[in-house]
Protein backbone atom coordinates (compact mmCIF):
# COMPACT_ATOMS: atom_id res chain seq x y z
CA UNK A 1 0.00 0.00 0.00
CA UNK A 2 1.59 3.26 -1.11
CA UNK A 3 -0.21 5.98 0.81
CA UNK A 4 2.66 8.42 0.25
CA UNK A 5 2.34 8.08 -3.52
CA UNK A 6 -1.41 8.60 -3.36
CA UNK A 7 -0.90 11.67 -1.20
CA UNK A 8 1.85 12.94 -3.50
CA UNK A 9 -0.56 12.66 -6.41
CA UNK A 10 -3.26 14.53 -4.49
CA UNK A 11 -1.01 17.14 -2.94
CA UNK A 12 1.54 17.92 -5.61
CA UNK A 13 -0.16 17.38 -8.94
CA UNK A 14 -3.63 18.83 -8.38
CA UNK A 15 -2.56 22.11 -6.83
CA UNK A 16 -2.14 25.27 -8.85
CA UNK A 17 1.41 26.06 -9.97
CA UNK A 18 1.70 29.12 -7.72
CA UNK A 19 0.88 27.01 -4.64
CA UNK A 20 3.56 24.50 -5.60
CA UNK A 21 6.20 27.24 -5.61
CA UNK A 22 5.37 28.50 -2.11
CA UNK A 23 7.95 27.93 0.64
CA UNK A 24 7.09 25.13 3.09
CA UNK A 25 7.89 24.01 6.60
CA UNK A 26 8.27 20.25 7.16
CA UNK A 27 7.61 18.66 10.52
CA UNK A 28 7.39 15.11 11.80
CA UNK A 29 4.45 13.53 13.61
CA UNK A 30 5.43 10.63 15.83
CA UNK A 31 4.55 9.12 19.19
CA UNK A 32 6.75 11.46 21.23
CA UNK A 33 5.56 14.22 23.54
CA UNK A 34 7.79 16.76 21.81
CA UNK A 35 6.27 16.34 18.34
CA UNK A 36 3.13 18.35 19.16
CA UNK A 37 4.89 21.62 20.09
CA UNK A 38 7.07 21.26 16.98
CA UNK A 39 4.03 20.78 14.74
CA UNK A 40 2.19 23.72 16.28
CA UNK A 41 5.27 25.95 16.05
CA UNK A 42 5.74 24.99 12.38
CA UNK A 43 2.07 25.71 11.70
CA UNK A 44 2.20 29.11 13.42
CA UNK A 45 5.39 30.13 11.61
CA UNK A 46 4.07 28.90 8.27
CA UNK A 47 0.88 30.90 8.68
CA UNK A 48 2.76 33.97 9.88
CA UNK A 49 5.07 34.05 6.83
CA UNK A 50 2.57 32.79 4.25
CA UNK A 51 4.25 29.41 3.80
CA UNK A 52 2.88 25.90 3.51
CA UNK A 53 3.02 23.15 6.11
CA UNK A 54 3.93 19.52 5.52
CA UNK A 55 3.32 17.00 8.31
CA UNK A 56 5.08 13.69 7.79
CA UNK A 57 4.23 10.49 9.64
CA UNK A 58 6.71 7.64 9.32
CA UNK A 59 5.64 4.04 9.80
CA UNK A 60 8.13 1.36 10.78
CA UNK A 61 6.76 -2.16 10.42
CA UNK A 62 8.92 -5.08 11.41
CA UNK A 63 7.41 -8.05 9.62
CA UNK A 64 7.58 -11.67 10.52
CA UNK A 65 9.28 -12.56 7.24
CA UNK A 66 7.78 -15.94 6.50
CA UNK A 67 4.11 -14.88 6.81
CA UNK A 68 3.68 -12.58 3.83
CA UNK A 69 -0.09 -12.25 4.14
CA UNK A 70 0.19 -11.35 7.81
CA UNK A 71 3.05 -8.94 7.09
CA UNK A 72 0.95 -7.16 4.46
CA UNK A 73 -2.04 -6.98 6.83
CA UNK A 74 0.19 -5.51 9.57
CA UNK A 75 1.65 -2.99 7.12
CA UNK A 76 -1.78 -1.96 5.84
CA UNK A 77 -3.13 -1.56 9.37
CA UNK A 78 -0.09 0.47 10.45
CA UNK A 79 -0.36 2.76 7.41
CA UNK A 80 -4.12 3.23 7.94
CA UNK A 81 -3.60 4.04 11.64
CA UNK A 82 -0.79 6.47 10.82
CA UNK A 83 -2.94 8.23 8.23
CA UNK A 84 -5.82 8.56 10.72
CA UNK A 85 -3.42 9.98 13.34
CA UNK A 86 -1.89 12.55 11.01
CA UNK A 87 -5.32 13.55 9.68
CA UNK A 88 -6.43 14.15 13.28
CA UNK A 89 -3.36 16.32 13.88
CA UNK A 90 -4.07 18.25 10.68
CA UNK A 91 -7.64 18.95 11.85
CA UNK A 92 -6.27 20.23 15.16
CA UNK A 93 -3.77 22.46 13.34
CA UNK A 94 -6.59 23.81 11.15
CA UNK A 95 -8.76 24.54 14.21
CA UNK A 96 -6.02 26.18 16.30
CA UNK A 97 -3.91 27.92 13.68
CA UNK A 98 -6.14 28.12 10.61
CA UNK A 99 -3.73 26.54 8.15
CA UNK A 100 -4.20 23.47 5.96
CA UNK A 101 -1.42 20.91 6.15
CA UNK A 102 -0.12 18.69 3.40
CA UNK A 103 0.10 15.14 4.77
CA UNK A 104 2.65 12.47 3.94
CA UNK A 105 2.59 8.96 5.36
CA UNK A 106 5.47 6.72 4.34
CA UNK A 107 7.23 3.59 5.52
CA UNK A 108 10.87 3.54 6.52
CA UNK A 109 13.24 5.27 8.91
CA UNK A 110 12.46 8.89 9.83
CA UNK A 111 15.78 10.29 8.56
CA UNK A 112 15.34 8.48 5.22
CA UNK A 113 11.76 9.68 4.74
CA UNK A 114 12.68 13.27 5.66
CA UNK A 115 15.57 13.19 3.18
CA UNK A 116 13.40 11.64 0.45
CA UNK A 117 10.61 14.19 1.02
CA UNK A 118 12.97 17.19 1.00
CA UNK A 119 14.76 15.88 -2.10
CA UNK A 120 11.42 15.47 -3.90
CA UNK A 121 9.91 18.82 -2.88
CA UNK A 122 12.34 21.70 -3.32
CA UNK A 123 9.84 24.17 -1.83
CA UNK A 124 10.58 22.71 1.63
CA UNK A 125 12.98 25.23 3.13
CA UNK A 126 12.66 24.59 6.89
CA UNK A 127 12.51 21.38 8.94
CA UNK A 128 11.03 21.79 12.44
CA UNK A 129 11.80 19.12 15.04
CA UNK A 130 10.90 18.80 18.70
CA UNK A 131 13.60 18.12 21.24
CA UNK A 132 12.96 15.80 24.16
CA UNK A 133 13.86 17.08 27.60
CA UNK A 134 13.73 13.97 29.75
CA UNK A 135 15.86 10.92 30.34
CA UNK A 136 15.57 9.87 26.72
CA UNK A 137 17.58 12.88 25.64
CA UNK A 138 16.77 15.11 22.71
CA UNK A 139 15.62 12.29 20.43
CA UNK A 140 17.43 10.47 17.63
CA UNK A 141 17.00 13.09 14.90
CA UNK A 142 18.09 16.01 17.07
CA UNK A 143 21.00 13.93 18.40
CA UNK A 144 21.98 13.12 14.81
CA UNK A 145 22.09 16.83 13.96
CA UNK A 146 24.08 17.46 17.13
CA UNK A 147 26.69 14.97 15.91
CA UNK A 148 27.00 16.93 12.67
CA UNK A 149 25.19 14.39 10.49
CA UNK A 150 22.81 15.98 7.97
CA UNK A 151 19.18 14.96 7.51
CA UNK A 152 19.08 15.95 3.85
CA UNK A 153 21.33 16.13 0.83
CA UNK A 154 20.34 19.71 0.04
CA UNK A 155 20.58 22.70 2.36
CA UNK A 156 17.52 23.51 4.45
CA UNK A 157 17.14 25.39 7.71
CA UNK A 158 16.50 23.26 10.79
CA UNK A 159 14.60 24.63 13.77
CA UNK A 160 14.59 22.68 17.03
CA UNK A 161 11.76 23.39 19.46
CA UNK A 162 11.92 22.43 23.14
CA UNK A 163 9.32 19.75 23.70
CA UNK A 164 8.27 21.01 27.13
CA UNK A 165 6.95 24.47 26.20
CA UNK A 166 3.78 25.79 27.78
CA UNK A 167 1.03 26.96 25.44
CA UNK A 168 1.92 30.60 26.20
CA UNK A 169 5.61 30.01 25.45
CA UNK A 170 4.72 28.20 22.25
CA UNK A 171 2.38 30.98 21.15
CA UNK A 172 5.05 33.59 21.86
CA UNK A 173 7.77 31.69 20.01
CA UNK A 174 5.49 30.79 17.12
CA UNK A 175 4.29 34.32 16.59
CA UNK A 176 0.67 33.85 17.63
CA UNK A 177 0.91 36.95 19.85
CA UNK A 178 1.77 40.25 18.22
Amino acid sequence: MQIDNELDDLNLKERPAEAQLRRKFLTLADDTQECFPAIMFAAMRAKRVGAGLVITRVVQVSGMGHWRGLDEDMRTEAMDNALAEVQSLARLVKERVGIEAELIVDEGKPEQIISKTVDKDHTIKVIVLGSGSGRGGPGPLVARIGRGKPLTTRPVAITIIPGNLSDDQLNEMGGAHH
